[in-house]
């Protein structure tokens, strides 16, 4: 199979189409998340100008939703509820399967009473999960788990979460007791920017801390003809390339690894940075202070020397990645600026 990746700009959040393709044969496109409310028009026009008209007539559309933040699932729903008809699967995680009824009242009733900010965040997830349980039932769009053993074919595949580490972290992020003692809502205190520059790697190596439900993110593989491999990280951090590594994962091949939560330090370390050691990251962020952040730049620049990086917030615009150009229609795009 061969692949076009397209990361487009949907501010401080992840939209991705994967359009997978079988020569003369079928074509597969997945909607991997669809940033913030608003942004999910702009993903389905893309996919309407780009990518629809071009398709074969045996095809299959699907949408993965990482993790039910609001900068990855919101624009998503509206992806689904536009061209929810055309779809096949819907690939994500319910946490509400994971907990019992008592613990989800429990939750529910909290978050009404305002008692704390990461409580009221849980249950806004559950709640837009919910809403793609019910847009999946309206348009008949059959339901898979995105787990390691549930979506496993050669050319994709998950990585991660394993059911193992998906329950575990689902037990952390929906502990109430839990969630009052940390505050994964607060504001980050700023970096010196000394330190970022000349001592970039002891930044990132600093705290990685993502939040449990960042650590439940999906990290997908995929895998071209010649046996290249694109790794798409959305929010996942050490703790889940940790998991992945101890399940068997390689980093043999990697063309393109997705630097996580938009180029945040706390979902890198730079042991990881030189583990992956791609041909090129890739960076979905909106270009603030934080994502992504100076450090991380210059670490890998350190670290990986001959590594390019690219970030969807240079030009505003859609960074896209084929890997076979004979196999898809040429759309005369120029090159990317690279950071």
């Amino acid at each position: 199979m061969e692949f076009v990746i397209d990361f487009i700009y949907v501010g401080d959040g992840d939209g991705i189409v994967i359009w997978g393709r079988n020569p003369n044969e079928q074509d597969f496109v997945f909607f991997l998340d669809g940033g913030n409310a608003e942004f999910g028009t702009k993903v389905v026009e893309h996919y309407r100008k780009w990518i629809k008209p071009n398709l074969y007539n045996r095809r299959t559309i699907a949408f993965i939703n990482s993790h039910p933040h609001a900068d990855h699932i919101n624009g998503l729903i509206e992806i689904v509820k536009e061209i929810g008809n055309e779809m096949t699967w819907g690939i994500y995680n319910d946490p509400v399967k994971f907990i019992s009824d008592e613990l989800r009242h429990n939750i529910k009733q909290s978050a009404l009473r305002k008692e704390d900010a990461d409580i009221e965040h849980l249950y806004k997830s559950f709640q837009k999960v919910q809403e793609l349980n019910e847009l999946c039932e309206q348009y008949g769009i059959e339901r898979k788990e995105a787990l390691s053993d549930s979506f496993n074919y050669n050319e994709i595949r998950i990585l991660s979460p394993s059911r193992k580490f998906y329950t575990d972290k689902v037990q952390l992020f929906t502990n109430i007791d839990f969630l009052k003692v940390v505050n994964y809502q607060k504001t980050y205190s700023q970096i010196n920017e000394s330190n970022e520059l000349l001592k970039p790697c002891d930044v990132v190596n600093e705290k990685t801390d993502a939040s449990p439900e960042n650590l439940s993110s999906t990290v997908i593989e995929l895998k071209d003809s010649n046996g290249e491999r694109y790794i798409l990280t959305s929010d996942a951090g050490v703790e889940s390339f940790d998991d992945m590594e101890r399940n068997g994962f390689n980093s043999e091949n990697l063309t393109i690894v997705q630097l996580p939560h938009h180029g945040s330090r706390r979902n890198i370390s730079t042991e990881w940075i030189a583990k992956f050691s791609p041909s090129m990251f890739l960076i979905s962020a909106e270009g603030n202070e934080k994502h992504p952040r100076k450090a991380v730049i210059s670490c890998i620049k350190k670290n990986v020397p001959n590594c390019r990086i690219y970030s969807t917030h240079k030009n505003k615009g859609t960074l896209s990645y084929t890997t076979n150009r004979d196999v898809f229609p040429n759309r005369n795009w120029g090159s990317a600026e690279s950071l």
